[in-house]
């Protein structure tokens, strides 16, 4: 076999690798979405609402010590998600007299 039959045949097997890609991808499967995103409280604050709720937790993480990587992320998100729905509770319950 000479040098331009093995590059043809590469080639050929490349293109063909190529175009059966998208034909062998499983259809019908989605990412999943981002959870509560139509519900997510916080998401529908307004910005300045947002941006307390945000500095405080951080803040918040700062003081345990968590300053980057994954277990930071997952603190922020977990303490944005339960003050916005403290705040929500807050607004929407009624004053008790005194």
């Amino acid at each position: 076999m000479t040098f331009t039959a093995r590059a043809a045949a590469a080639a050929t097997a490349i293109a063909t690798l190529l175009a059966a890609g998208p034909a062998s991808s499983q259809h019908g499967l989605a990412l999943p979405a981002r959870p509560d995103a139509a519900t997510d409280i916080f998401a529908t604050m307004d910005k300045p609402a947002r941006r307390a709720i945000s500095m405080a937790c951080s803040k918040e993480a700062d003081d345990q010590g968590l300053f980057r990587g994954k277990a930071r992320g997952k603190f922020r998100s977990a303490c944005k998600r339960d003050k916005a729905a403290a705040a929500a509770a807050a607004a929407t319950s009624p004053d008790k007299p005194k």
